[in-house]
């Protein structure tokens, strides 16, 4: 027998250059191995692969597209799965056979000209939907809807489950068969899914027409038949197959319902009525069968029967009695025995369907998930105190039609060890079959009995096996879980630890707790400091007083636990603050959050479990304090409360640590208030701001009212600047308006040009007064709307006299504004400034010198006319004439005063030496009522060097005559 090398040998032979002749069995067995290796691998993933490969090949199905093209005759067991098939073609489901489709479903596409497909189970075949749909195509090119599904013969099924459908119209027949229809549906099309194929509504949105027969056996388990067919058109006669109108049960077939929807209904209206027909050899027997109430008629008397049986045919009707038992704790009582009998009669109920006999039949076991006795039994509560009894209550013939006989009235017995409680039972008669007639929920309470337990409060000591280490001296905490076990909540619960399992050693407490039934509690003990080193036992206890009744003592016994402690001694360490920084301000009445660690001296290692307190103080002084304790990493983490009173200053946190070999630290903080900057202080002053604003407002008014007050009201007497006419304080030396400079002590006289001492009261030369009080622009402005109102009031009643009637303001401004001589006040005053800066020249009517630009006199309101104005001249002090206008009515102009003073309203003609007729009056020279016109005294402007003070009064005469800035 060949032998393999050494693995020694293959080595060498390998760094030699290659193998010998020799190992070509070695070799050989290696490669067998490494192929059956290969294989097993290849093969496992093949079977993974066939294993997730998609639903279509789950089960043994002969289809492999989604297409079934052709007639498909089944004769062995076909399961199909995620499939949605369209069927070209007929199906076959021969003996032996069967089609089970699982998430899936098979589509007819029928045309006209294939109108014979058809879905059949023959004996022996079976056809399985689970969540699954048989259907029509309406969307195909010219459809044909209607569907042939039978089954028939001696073992044939039909089984429908989880949510599957039939939606067609067309038949369905079952002869001889066996169907099993739970929670699923058969249904037809609506409107809107057929309104695209051009179909006839009325003959293809129903489902399909229904006939059961030859000892057929069906039963509905919370399901519905929907759509059953109808057509309104029935009513207008020559339309035969009112047949197919009516679900029918015939031939010795059996129907049994739970649960179920039926759509037939109490409608009068031909063509449109469903009624459920049973012949005289079937029987139906319905639990909460409910049936279409939208169809009623509003009169009863209008109904037609729903349920119809042939003479020996029989509909029986059962309810439901769901009943609750409660312990006078309102806890659920399970086992309670209810028997139900009838009343009057006191007979035991019956169940019609299983003999009859006073239990109820195996099918309606298997739907109620009981059994016929024993704990489970059908009659007795379960845990959560409930059973749902079904009752016998009406039966329908072809004697009782159109109504049937009702028996509903019950008498309830129920019976939990020695108690008993009693009531009665009914339900409405049919044709009453609503949900709500059909239910009666009932509660009943044992009032003497408590089948509750109370509280069983329960510690583990699965939940402390592992050892906590704690540090000498230093308080800890300790997580305990508490269970209550019971079927009581329990409430005020204690739970304590003790030391080393001494209870007069309690070192930590939590009382007031409460744990629900079947819950649980962590709550978290605070420890008190342990001094002894070493290992040690903490003891935990709920209800340690035992002020909770748990039932006894097998309850008491599991509320111990230990918790084994490595108490370790503090090392030596420091506090490091974190938070607050050095400086960080604070405002009183806010909260100060300090965090930091603790850690080792020299490996700057976490010391967790140290208790801490955190102090503000004042000097010496605490102002407030709390407690903290470092955690995991040796962090910790504290908030003092500032009082709201503390005063502004610097302040000290202090955490100091209970274990005296760590260090305490400390740090610098202010205490500020944060109050707005109008209420913070002024540096040096201490003022607060809005104070120290308010005065700096009080001075800067003072000054300024000081000020303007000189400049208003306390300059003395005013003069008028030579120059430019501008009023000027008397002491002025130059004009602060031109710039020129005054000769010292001298004015000029502005009604004869004469130079003048600047004090005197009177002209020397001329005799004018001057007007050298205080002037005031508000009292000109008054005086200058009282000229103008003169004025104003004379055109009033110049318009008055022309108009022949009183006019009012109104009237009298829309006259005045038509006319020549209007002028607003404003215009006025602007006249009156530019008299003082152009010139004058005299009314023509009244002489009053006005200014040059003027249109109306302010004095007597005459219009004014426009006057050549000669150009100015050299030295030769005379004025060119002025041409006087004519007063109204020829009046000829008033005569110059006497004693050769200067009229008020000017000269008539130019005087030889004086002033020009183009004076103007001084604009804020106060006029006196009576006397002569009042003169301002003008500052004499300083000539140049080399003009002789001779020829001053000449010049300044012949200079007049060309200026325009006299006043």
């Amino acid at each position: 027998m060949p032998t393999g090398r050494s693995i020694a040998e293959v080595l060498r032979d390998s760094t030699l250059g290659g193998l010998r002749m020799s190992n070509r069995a070695g070799r050989n067995g290696r490669a067998l191995s490494l192929l059956i290796v290969w294989s097993i691998a290849l093969g496992g993933i093949f079977a993974a692969i066939v294993a997730l490969s998609p639903a279509t090949r789950a089960g043994s199905c002969d289809q492999i597209g989604i297409n079934i093209t052709g007639d498909w005759t089944i004769n062995t067991p076909q399961v199909c799965s995620g499939v949605f098939y369209t069927v070209d073609g007929s199906i076959t489901i021969n003996s032996g056979g069967s089609l089970t489709l699982i998430n899936g479903g098979l589509k007819f596409s029928k045309d006209a000209s294939h109108m014979g497909y058809a879905l059949t189970v023959n004996a022996g075949g079976a056809l399985i939907l689970d969540n699954s749909v048989v259907t029509t195509n309406p969307t195909a090119i010219n459809p044909y809807l209607k569907l042939a599904l039978t089954v028939s013969g001696a073992g044939s099924q039909f089984v429908m489950s989880n949510g599957a459908m039939l939606k067609f119209p067309g038949w369905f027949n079952a002869t001889g068969a066996s169907l099993n229809i739970t929670d699923s549906t058969i249904t037809g099309f609506n409107d809107t899914e057929l309104q695209n194929s051009g179909l006839d509504s009325e003959l293809n949105n129903d489902g399909p027409i229904i006939a059961w027969t030859a000892s057929t056996t069906a039963s509905l388990y919370r399901s519905s038949i929907d759509r059953i067919y109808q057509d309104s058109r029935f009513s207008e006669g020559g339309r035969g197959g009112a047949a197919n109108f009516n679900l029918t049960v015939s031939g010795s077939s059996t129907v049994y319902a739970y649960d179920s929807y039926l759509s037939v209904d109490y409608s009068n209206v031909v063509g449109i009525h469903n009624e459920f027909h049973v012949d005289g050899t079937s029987t139906a027997y319905l639990y909460n069968v409910t049936i279409d109430r939208a169809q009623d008629p509003i009169y009863s008397s209008n109904w037609t029967a729903a349920f119809v049986p042939a003479p020996g045919g029989a509909v029986n009707l059962f309810r439901w009695l769901d009943a609750t038992v409660l312990d006078r704790t309102a806890f659920a009582v399970a086992g309670t025995g209810i028997w139900s009998s009838s009343s009057p009669t006191g007979a035991t109920a019956q169940y019609p369907d299983n003999g009859p006999s006073s239990i109820p039949s195996s099918r309606t076991l298997w739907y109620l998930g009981r059994s016929a006795s024993g704990l489970n039994a059908w009659n007795r509560t379960d845990s959560t105190g409930r059973a749902r009894i079904p009752l016998y209550t009406d039966q329908i013939t072809a004697a009782t039609l159109p109504n049937g006989q009702s028996f509903g009235n019950f008498r309830e017995v129920l019976t939990y060890a020695a108690a008993t409680v009693t009531d009665g039972v009914s339900f409405n008669a049919y044709p009453a079959v609503s949900v709500a007639d059909n239910n009666h929920w009932a509660t009943y309470t044992f009032n003497t009995v408590q089948v509750r337990t109370g509280p069983d409060l329960e510690l583990r000591q699965t939940d402390y096996s592992s050892t906590q280490n704690v540090i000498q001296s230093q308080p800890f905490t300790v997580t305990a879980k508490i269970y209550n076990r019971g079927q009581t909540d329990a409430s005020a619960v204690s739970i304590a630890a003790y030391l080393n399992g001494n209870r007069s050693s309690e070192v930590a407490r939590v009382n007031g707790l409460t744990i629900v039934t079947g819950g649980s509690v962590n709550q978290t003990l605070n420890v008190a400091a342990i001094n002894q080193v070493g290992a040690q036992t903490l003891m935990l206890v709920v209800d340690p007083l035992n002020t909770i009744d748990e039932g006894g003592a097998a309850q008491e016994n599991n509320n111990f636990a230990n918790v084994t402690l490595n108490v370790a001694p503090p090392p030596a360490g420091y506090v490091a603050i974190q938070n607050p920084g050095s400086g960080q301000s604070v405002e009183p009445g806010s909260q100060l959050v300090v965090t930091g660690y603790v850690k080792a001296t020299g490996s700057d290692a976490a010391i967790v479990g140290i208790s801490l307190t955190i102090e503000l103080r004042s000097g010496t002084a605490v102002v407030a304090t709390n407690q903290s304790a470092s955690g995991d990493q040796g962090l910790f983490v504290g908030m003092i409360m500032v009082p709201a009173g503390t005063q502004d200053g610097s302040y000290s946190v202090v955490v100091t640590p209970t274990a005296g070999s760590i260090q305490p630290s400390t740090q610098t903080i202010s205490v500020r208030k944060n109050v707005p900057f109008l209420n913070q202080t002024v540096p040096i002053l201490g003022l607060p701001y809005w104070l120290f604003f308010i005065i700096l407002a009080a001075a800067a008014a003072a000054v300024i009212g000081v000020t303007l007050y000189w400049k208003i009201y306390g300059l003395g007497k005013m003069v008028e600047c030579g120059e430019c006419g501008a009023f000027i304080p008397e002491d002025a030396t130059s004009c602060p308006k031109c710039g020129v400079e005054f000769e010292k002590d001298m004015a000029k006289c502005s009604n004869c040009q004469a130079w003048i001492p600047v004090d005197v009261k009177q002209c020397p030369e001329c005799g004018v007064e001057f007007a050298t009080g205080q002037v005031e622009m508000a009292d000109y402005q008054e005086k200058m709307r009282l000229q103008y109102d003169e004025v104003v009031t004379k055109f009033k009643e110049e318009a008055s006299r022309q108009l022949g009637r009183a006019l009012s303001d109104r009237e009298f401004q829309e006259w005045w504004r038509k006319q020549p001589t209007f002028v607003t006040f404003e215009d006025w005053l602007r006249e009156e400034e530019e008299m003082r800066k152009m010139g004058s020249k005299p009314c023509p009517t009244c002489g009053t010198l006005n200014s040059v630009t003027a249109n109306v006199c302010h004095k007597c309101g005459s219009l004014m006319r426009e006057t050549p104005r000669p150009p100015s001249g050299g030295g030769s002090g005379g004025a060119a004439p002025v041409i006087q206008a004519r007063r109204p009515g020829g009046s000829p102009p008033p005569e110059s005063p006497a004693g050769g003073q200067a009229s008020p309203y000017g000269s008539s003609g130019a005087q030889s030496g004086g002033p020009g007729g183009t004076e103007a009056i001084p604009r804020r020279v106060i006029r006196k009522p009576i006397g002569p016109q009042p003169v301002v005294q003008k500052k004499v402007i300083k000539k140049p060097s080399g003009e002789g003070s001779d020829d001053e009064g000449q010049s300044d005469a012949g200079s007049e005559n060309t200026t325009d800035d006299e006043l």
